[in-house]
């Protein structure tokens, strides 16, 4: 279920206003040690909310990861007491060139379709990163936070975070739908879907979702572990059997399928209870919507 403390957390959170104190340069930061480089988001105060200037942020430390001959695995990780609670949801910090609560109807949905394709592609980009990408998760880690986690290959979580699609209520669905179905089946991702309840570290484990549910004060520890591990791996033996992995579920239909999700997406959000979320939003804030 959806615990009333994490709920309270994403109120303060999504509903603040564009007031981080953190540079756009310093939202995501980027260091090599041993053959990791290791990528941080770097909004604590948010909960490392994804703002459309951390994803551009993010995309370059990866950029950056690609081409340092020094760095074999990237360890990704969110600082403070989250991973990351999801695309932000504050108006200057929104993703998509249309805010729902500037509209008294749907958005255009040509431009809206336009905006979520974008989005998936920013996602497919990082789904083709050559290198192995291990995700450490404390915290939460909710709706658009699955897409970046999705993008890992391999994850270690506390046992006590938390995993789900809140925004399924209200918003849409996520346009890679975080690759849940290859990942925890048809039964798991359509429960999760329906019910936008949030699950723990132990049964995403036990699900698929993540590889490894440690104790929260072992968590740094073990994903530290796990990214030495991969990286006494010759470099060519990482790269070909990620892609050779990636390409399997590509010819199964994984890129078509996606997609397919970006534009019902955008069918999503020609909704009522889409426009009612942000007719709230308008009326009376983000808190009460929320």
């Amino acid at each position: 279920v959806l615990l009333p403390s994490v709920f309270t957390d994403q109120i303060t959170v999504m509903s603040q206003n564009n007031s981080a104190n953190v540079s756009h340069s310093d939202q995501v930061l980027y260091e090599v040690s041993d053959k990791i480089a290791t990528i941080t988001l770097n909004r604590p105060e948010k909960l490392n909310a994804m703002s459309q200037s951390l994803l551009d942020d993010l995309e370059g430390a990866f950029d950056r990861a690609k081409d340092d001959s020094s760095a074999k695995v990237v360890l990704l990780k969110g600082a403070g007491r989250s991973f990351c609670a999801g695309y932000d949801l504050a108006p200057d910090d929104w993703i998509l060139t249309q805010y729902g609560a500037d509209f008294d109807g749907p958005v255009n949905a040509v431009q809206d379709r336009e905006d979520v394709t974008k989005i998936l592609e920013y996602w497919l980009r990082l789904w083709k990163f050559p290198k192995p990408i291990i995700a450490e998760v404390q915290g939460v880690c909710l709706s658009g936070a699955g897409e970046l986690l999705a993008m890992a290959d391999i994850v270690v979580a506390a046992d006590n975070a938390k995993f789900g699609h809140p925004a399924g209520r209200d918003l849409g669905i996520p346009v890679t739908l975080s690759f849940w179905p290859l990942l925890i089946g048809m039964r798991k991702t359509k429960e999760l879907l329906f019910t936008a309840k949030l699950i723990d570290g132990v049964e995403a484990e036990r699900i698929g979702l993540v590889n490894q549910a440690v104790p929260a004060d072992t968590l740094s520890t073990a994903a530290l572990e796990m990214a030495h591990d991969v990286a006494r791996t010759a470099e060519v033996g990482l790269r070909v059997s990620k892609l050779a992995t990636n390409r399997w579920f590509e010819n199964m239909g994984l890129l078509a399928s996606t997609y397919s999700t970006a534009d019902l997406d955008t069918f999503f959000h020609q909704s009522e209870t889409y426009v009612d979320f942000f007719k709230t939003v308008r009326e009376e804030g983000m808190h009460a919507a929320l």
